[in-house]
């Protein structure tokens, strides 16, 4: 009996020290990335408006460790600072200099993953930096499923003040139910659903088609206001094709007459393809866009127009943009906007350049 036990416990302890290790190893062999970014953006406004602009520094730094069976941990933070402005506040008022975007502890199997925690989340309704708690479900064949519910949202962009995490829906948070189907060759399916309680639920289904010379997208959305009779709704189409390194996009987007989208951007968006697109998701908007993009040694260039029809008013909008990357770490980036509002003085122009060197 005395023999068993020294087995058992001997059994016990090598088993510890080869988790340990196998702890030690994931944490060893774990990926760090960043990034040290310089921006600079310049808006000249018209009428007797003040121009603006501001040159800010940023940098972020990441770290994964590696699988530790089926487990992960991810943790990230970016600091930015303003050199200079144009006018005293254009830059914000910098309450958050330093952010936490990322603290979350994951574990992934064949038929599904769960992440936990501080996390970045790209849906229709759903972007940026989120404390979420996500469940990505891969049993079912061809079919993704997530399931997602987020407490607090923040931004972490290298090129703006930072947004610490603030509550979504009070302290009642949202909902989301996205699923995306891809049974068909070149097909996309996604349906979707969220819920903020007291606020409203959204829905919507998009779909895109993708071959090798051209795209369509359609993609069609409303809400149920709890607070409002005037529920939002949303609906996008857009063509798209691509000749050797030439790309042309078409589309048209438009809103609900009374209500415009509603609450549907509570926790993000990911529609209008303008830079500012100012008046894209208020109420009776019909905006019609054509982008073009060029590739050619490394450097990318783009460009879109839209016009934006409002209730009885217009705003047109160009988009005009150049990046090269210099080396596999080393980029540059050039963006014009300019802005064309129903008031002539509110126009604007506005232009940003970037320099980022990533690892």
């Amino acid at each position: 009996m005395k023999l068993l036990h020294l087995t058992a416990a001997s059994l016990l302890l090598s088993s510890s020290m080869f988790a340990n290790d196998t702890i030690d190893a994931s944490i060893k062999n774990g990926t760090v990335s960043g990034d040290v970014t310089l921006y600079a953006e310049k808006t000249n406004k018209k009428g007797n408006n003040p121009d603006e602009g501001f040159t800010s520094g940023s940098i972020g730094l990441g770290y994964e460790t590696a699988d530790f069976n089926g487990f992960k941990a991810s943790v990230g933070f970016r600091g930015n600072h303003d050199f200079s402005e144009v006018e005293d506040g254009d830059y914000g008022n910098e309450d958050t200099k330093a952010l936490v975007h990322t603290a979350n502890i994951s574990y992934g199997n064949d038929l599904a993953n769960i992440t936990i925690g501080r996390q970045e989340i790209d849906l229709e309704w759903m972007g940026d930096f989120h404390e979420a708690a996500v469940v990505g479900v891969t049993a079912v064949p061809n079919t993704e499923i997530t399931l997602g519910y987020t407490k607090r949202i923040a931004t972490a962009d290298a090129d703006a003040q930072l947004e610490a995490f603030e509550k979504v829906n009070d302290d009642k948070g949202a909902y989301v139910l996205d699923v995306k189907y891809e049974g068909i060759e070149g097909l996309v399916l996604n349906p979707y659903y969220y819920k903020a309680e007291d606020v409203a639920s959204w829905y919507g289904l998009k779909a895109d088609y993708d071959t090798d010379a051209f795209g369509v997208t359609g993609h069609i959305a409303a809400s149920s206001e709890d607070a409002s009779s005037n529920d939002g709704q949303i609906m996008h189409l857009e063509a798209r094709t691509s000749v050797s390194a030439l790309g042309l996009n078409a589309g048209y987007i438009t809103t609900d007459k009374d209500a415009g989208i509603g609450s549907m951007d509570t926790a993000g968006d990911n529609i209008s393809p303008l830079e500012d697109g100012n008046q894209v998701y208020v109420a009776d908007a019909d905006t019609t866009y054509i982008g073009l993009s060029y590739e050619i040694a490394g450097l990318e260039l783009g460009s879109i127009y839209g016009q934006t029809k409002y209730a009885q008013d217009k705003e047109k909008e160009l988009n005009i943009t150049a990046d090269y990357s210099i080396t596999d770490n080393l980029s540059t980036g050039l963006l014009f906007v300019d802005v064309n509002a129903q008031n002539s003085d509110d126009d604007y122009n506005k232009i940003t350049a970037t320099l980022a060197y990533s690892f």
